[in-house]
């Protein structure tokens, strides 16, 4: 069966075991895919995507209206694959979700309808952490340390179970899901890039206190190897499987596992892998449509925007209907990274 080749050819993963405030919980097919129709993860498996997107979502309305805002948009486009095309397409987006507190630290209802509905949300067996700090959908503000290493354990999870489920497939990105992505140039890019050592995003720093590089955490790729490297490092790995402590919070700063995008640069930078090819996305491209030094207004050479508005989304896919059919962008080599033309 499905159930005893996943498991048997994944023992370690599946049997993996995470932390968080409420204590250590296993991690395996069995809870994280539970919602999920066998026939479905049958045909993930037996599809050749190019990619696959996991996007950490929460379980509350303002964030299943951004779920259901994605959908209806940019996951429209060619190229990704949804249940309305049978899951046919290049690139798989999957939400990964932990039980929220407001929900009693269940999945809510509303969750499992949504679930039934489009087969794309995997439902960990891990806890939110608790956020006692606002911090506006579509905008700026600051989680916890708590829920801040809530969203480092989805992510670090995200990636080990997509390395693991989906053998075939050569790139992993993660998302936000306040973000809205031009998908076909995403795509045509990506088909040109190395199929090894890639980073791709929107590269920041340098972040104490290891004075490290990072690709911003709206939008990052990782090639199958890099993810591979990420997930060795042990100290990462150990720390986010114990339970939440603020007693804890320096030995979290010192690893950089309070913010996800910083964590995975941190690991890559500790392993000191020499296979590392930095794809640096200029602020044409990728960018915030409201904040931050990379804001900067919609365009057609726009790929990746951060922070939208929720009517904004639906005002992009308006926007871009004229674009024609994308080729790959040119791109320079400079000083060993790669850096797409406009």
């Amino acid at each position: 069966t499905l159930d005893n080749e996943v498991h048997s050819q994944y023992h370690q993963y599946f049997t993996y075991t995470t932390a968080n405030s409420s204590g250590g919980l296993a991690i395996n097919y069995h809870e994280s895919l539970r919602y999920i129709p066998r026939s479905t993860v049958q045909t993930w498996k037996e599809r050749d995507y190019l990619i696959v997107f996991g996007i950490p979502s929460i379980d509350i309305d303002e964030r299943r209206r951004r779920r259901y805002l994605q959908r209806t948009t940019c996951w429209q486009y060619p190229g990704v694959a949804r249940r309305a095309n049978n899951f046919t397409g290049d690139m798989l987006v999957l939400y990964v979700l932990a039980r929220h507190p407001s929900q009693g630290y269940n999945y809510s209802e509303s969750l499992l309808k949504e679930v039934a509905e489009y087969h794309d949300i995997i439902t960990l067996n891990i806890n939110e952490g608790v956020s006692n700090f606002p911090k506006m959908v579509g905008g700026l503000g600051y989680y916890s340390l708590e829920a801040q290493m809530g969203l480092s354990q989805k992510t670090y999870i995200w990636f080990e179970m997509a390395v693991g489920l989906f053998s075939k497939v050569n790139y992993f990105s993660k998302g936000d899901d306040d973000m809205f992505l031009y998908v076909p140039q995403f795509l045509a890019d990506l088909k040109v890039l190395p199929k090894r050592c890639l980073y791709w995003g929107m590269i920041s720093g340098p972040r104490s206190p290891a004075h490290i590089y990072f690709a911003i955490g709206a939008c990052y790729t990782l090639s199958r190897d890099v993810a591979e490297t990420f997930l060795s490092y042990e100290p990462t790995r150990r720390l986010l499987s114990l339970p939440y402590s603020h007693t804890r919070q320096s030995e979290y700063r010192s690893l950089n596992v309070d913010c996800e995008d910083t964590m995975v640069a941190r690991a890559l930078h500790e392993v000191k892998s020499q296979c590392l090819v930095f794809v640096n996305e200029s602020f044409c491209r990728f960018h915030d449509l409201h904040y931050n030094s990379y804001k900067r207004r919609a365009s057609n050479s726009s790929v990746l925007l951060h922070h939208l508005k929720e009517k904004e989304y639906y005002t992009l896919m308006k926007m871009f209907s004229s674009r024609t059919a994308e080729t790959a962008k040119t791109y320079k080599n400079i000083d060993g990274r790669i850096i797409f033309d406009c």
